[in-house]
């Protein structure tokens, strides 16, 4: 039987009830017995109010409303939570405004550093924590022979590199070596490597340019000298490998602690996938369409003629209200519904309800542009508000016969904005990722698009570069406040030949007055990628388009020659060949060309080195020079670019493991947009089973951080071991994106979880914040050991299951605490790990957290979040607690 999680939606008018119709989904009071002694673990207790870190107090509130309600004796709910070196509990409980609530249902509040703890000798196959703690594992002496019900929020940490596979989906190379090192076998290697073998179709770099070739072994490599290397290269794309990574140069493959600023390495330029249109989700409908017009009988009437009744029922089905009718046919409205009733339609009430096309298509994928570029969607009174705002009359105009077309429904203009309402579009928006409410710094391309054709691309493309797109004299550029967004424009753009650049622009939101200068995404486009540019993507906005014809006749006279996107050919190489063959400066025909290469006054463009190819190739009749000439014939093929290094850093890595695919032939895989031979990353959240690390361990527990995806497996056998029964209630209605635990950016989620199998909804929770569960190690190896469940196609949702499929498409980063912590423990400082971390000068640790986060991050960034936050519904249910 699969483990099952419940998911709702919520808001916080309904919340605390809507906590009782979770818990009951899941049949908790078959799991938690009232005739045993229930430990609530409480979340994290900061002694500030940090939103989306702690347990809320709505979330006290309908947990302990709803055990009070179901017969739990008061008695038996112990609420507890531990201490840090940088928390109070009783400090947490009143900060985090947990003691009303408590006090309101008549419960107490137990703070673990007061109770007495003991050692407890586990029996389980434990992977760190014996070693850790070597003189035994001390826990609460209440722990054992209770139940416990967590109660965490959702929050995270991720840093990824995403692969690129030959059906055009991209996926984290973690995931993919993870996934078949659960399917398949591990083999274990004396070095520390594992490897299981499989076969999975990657893009790779071919002597015939970037083409599809089968990945055959998943490989997972221990960091030895605690280093990565970070490359960023001129037009943005950016990698972190390890230090003896080779990366593509012109003179061969270099390794990264090689590679310096300024220095070329392979990129993708022309990504050729053969991809297809994609099925999109059927929609709750009205049952319109399967009416047949001709086939409906009508009486004759003395007021409506049979023709006048045909018109009435199919003016009605295009669209048009009972309201509207009747009152163009000065008739009653009781006399359209009653036609309409003995005509077996069905009345739409007062939303619309679209149609939705069976796949995607080109003109599908160009209105999903207009809303990416210029559009939003939020609830709006029970239904789904969908909204594009664009003063061009010809994008107006389109957009409008895009959504007639399409989804069956006319936009109403409303304050410049085009909007309609169709609540039965959620599973739409869903499936493609996108979760209401939308907004500009949240926005990317749905995933499902990268496996369609390069017809729909260039649809999509034309929908988003009509809306955020603008020609200049230099070339075309958008801006963006999602860098997300910015990377996988890049990425499409360079299924169509289009080399792209993404950098930073300071600009203000022109939506709105009075905002701030802040930090964009900027996607260019220069030199000859603007013909190819406007050959498959073009403008519809006539003033766009006359700008971009410009630039493409500028192009075609020869005047906008390119600065940087040039062939490095070696000029030895290039002399060799042509001395060899007995060619001259005069008889090559291109005597300025041949000095610039073989005296390096510039690097020749790629028509100028195909030039001289075919030249070479028609003068070697022997041969000779066969190998030399496919070189440089390699070096200055369509499908790669060669990019600039502009920044190099070696740097702590954060991670134990880094990742590697053996491919068949080519021995190369695109990672990044950047050709590569191998990739890492790695990925934690916080959930249920972190929940237990502050109650099962003591205060001394930050010895486990370094091996942190073992001590939480070692959380699960140790619960599995002192409690017989477990559940855990997990809080999304507001989440914590970015840098933790502390510093995260609260957004709205409106969601609450719950299940008995902890890995199960930390996985769930995992793929809504937007990450693969399996390439999370804690979780995998949690899996693997049959701790739980964590594979989302194993896992039953109930309750709302469409809410468990969304991607909130969450972002990561560290805070400047968790990157010292970092060096001591993985980087640079480790020697002197036992001396700051293990010793009585450990203090400044504390010292050095709560002064940062208290006094200098939390007066200059964190209160003005938790003013914005206040602000919000989740908010204002904060201050009534």
């Amino acid at each position: 039987m699969p483990s099952q999680v419940a998911v709702l939606r919520t808001r916080p008018e309904t919340v605390v009830e809507d906590y009782g119709r979770l818990m009951r989904l899941v049949k908790y009071d078959q799991i938690l017995s009232r005739d045993t002694d229930l430990i609530l673990k409480l979340n994290l207790s900061w002694t500030k109010y940090f939103p989306a870190c702690s347990s809320q107090p709505w979330q006290v509130d309908g947990i302990l409303k709803t055990l009070v309600d179901d017969g739990y004796e008061r008695r038996r709910l112990l609420p507890v939570e531990n201490k840090t070196v940088v928390t109070n509990p009783d400090e947490g409980c009143r900060a985090n405004k947990w003691r009303p609530v408590l006090q309101r249902h008549g419960v107490g509040f137990t703070a673990l550093p007061d109770v007495e703890w003991i050692v407890y000798p586990f029996r389980s196959p434990l992977l760190k924590l014996n070693r850790i703690f070597p003189e035994g594992i001390q826990i609460p002496k209440l722990y054992p022979g209770k139940n416990v019900l967590h109660l965490p929020t959702v929050k995270c940490v991720h840093p990824d590199t995403e692969i690129l596979l030959s059906d055009g989906r991209l996926i984290g190379a973690e995931s993919l070596v993870k996934e078949w090192q659960v399917r398949e076998p591990v083999q274990w290697l004396p070095d520390g490597d594992a490897v299981s073998e499989g076969e999975t179709s990657v893009v790779s770099l071919r002597p015939d340019g970037l083409r599809g070739d089968h990945a055959t072994h998943f490989w997972r490599t221990p960091v030895t000298d605690g280093l990565v290397c970070a490359i960023r290269t001129r037009t943005g794309r950016q990698v972190t490998t390890s230090t003896a990574h080779p990366f593509l140069t012109p003179e061969g493959w270099k390794r990264a602690t090689d590679i310096r600023v300024g220095d070329r390495i392979a990129v993708a330029r022309r990504i050729r996938i053969q991809g297809r249109s994609q099925p999109l989700p059927a929609v709750p409908a009205l049952g319109h369409d399967s009416l047949d017009l001709e086939q409906l009988e009508f009486e004759e009437q003395p007021r409506l003629t049979v023709h006048a009744q045909r018109s009435i029922v199919r003016d009605y089905l295009d669209g048009e209200t009972v309201a509207e009718i009747a009152r163009r046919l000065h008739v009653g409205r009781k006399i359209v519904l009653r036609l309409l009733d003995r005509c077996g339609v069905t009345l739409r009430g007062p939303w619309v309800w679209a149609r939705v096309p069976g796949e995607t298509s080109t003109d599908f994928w160009r209105w999903m542009g207009y809303f990416v570029a210029e559009g939003w969607a939020r609830e709006n009174h029970g239904s789904l508000a969908i909204n594009v705002a664009n003063n061009d009359p010809e994008i107006r105009s389109d957009y409008m016969a895009l959504c007639k077309s399409l989804f069956g429904v006319l936009p109403r203009e409303n304050a410049g904005t085009l909007r309609f309402n169709a609540s039965n579009l959620r599973s739409l928006f869903a499936h493609l990722g996108f979760r209401p409410p939308t907004n500009a710094a949240t926005k990317h391309v749905p995933d499902v698009l990268f496996k369609c054709p390069d017809e729909e691309i260039s649809g999509f493309l034309s929908g988003y570069f009509d809306g955020d797109g603008t020609v200049g004299p230099d070339g075309v550029h958008a801006t963006t406040k999602s860098p997300r967004l910015a990377s996988q424009i890049q990425m499409l753009l360079a299924r169509l030949g289009v080399l792209a650049f993404v950098g930073v622009s300071r600009c203000k939101a022109t939506n709105r007055p009075w905002t701030k200068t802040q930090d964009y995404a900027k996607i260019s486009i220069y030199g000859q990628d603007v013909v190819t540019f406007a050959r498959w993507v073009g403008f519809r906005c006539a003033r766009k388009r006359a700008r971009l014809q410009e630039l493409v006749r500028r192009r075609a006279n020869g005047r906008q020659p390119s600065h940087w996107d040039t062939v490095p050919v070696p000029p030895a190489l290039f002399r060799f060949v042509r001395e060899g063959l007995k060619i001259t400066h005069r008889s090559s025909e291109r005597q300025s060309a041949v000095s610039n290469i073989e005296w390096k006054h510039t690097e020749p463009t790629r028509p100028v080195v195909q030039y001289f190819v075919d030249l070479f190739e028609r003068h070697d009749t022997s041969g000779r020079f066969r190998d030399e000439i496919a070189y440089m014939r390699y070096l200055a093929q369509d499908d790669i670019a060669w990019d600039r290094v502009s920044d190099k850093a070696e740097k702590a890595a954060e991670v134990p493991y880094l990742y590697d695919l053996s491919v068949r032939d080519s021995r190369s895989f695109i990672g990044n947009g950047i050709v590569l031979h191998n990739t890492h990353g790695h990925s934690v959240t916080t959930g249920a089973i972190k929940n237990s690390f502050g109650g099962l361990l003591k205060e001394a527990r930050h010895y486990a951080h370094e091996f942190m995806h073992d001590v939480l497996v070692d959380l699960m056998y140790m619960q599995r071991e002192i409690h017989p029964a477990a559940l855990a209630v997990m809080d999304g209605t507001v989440m914590g994106d970015g840098a933790g635990p502390r510093t995260m950016v609260p957004r709205e989620g409106n969601l609450i979880l719950a299940s008995a199998d902890q890995v199960a909804i930390d996985a769930i929770a995992a793929r809504i914040m937007g990450f693969d569960p399996l390439a999370i190690p804690y979780l995998r190896m949690c899996h693997e050991r049959g701790l739980g469940v964590a594979d989302p196609r194993d896992i039953e949702i109930v309750g709302d299951e469409d809410a468990a499929r969304v991607s909130m498409g969450f972002k990561t980063s560290r805070s400047l605490v968790i990157w010292g912590d970092q060096l001591i423990r993985r980087g640079p400082l480790r020697p002197l790990k036992r001396l700051l971390l293990h010793s009585p000068l450990v203090v400044w640790a504390p010292f050095a957290s709560n002064v940062y986060h208290d006094l200098l991050w939390y007066p200059t960034v964190g209160r003005a979040r938790i003013r914005a936050f206040r602000a919000t519904p989740w908010g204002a249910l904060f201050e009534k607690y």
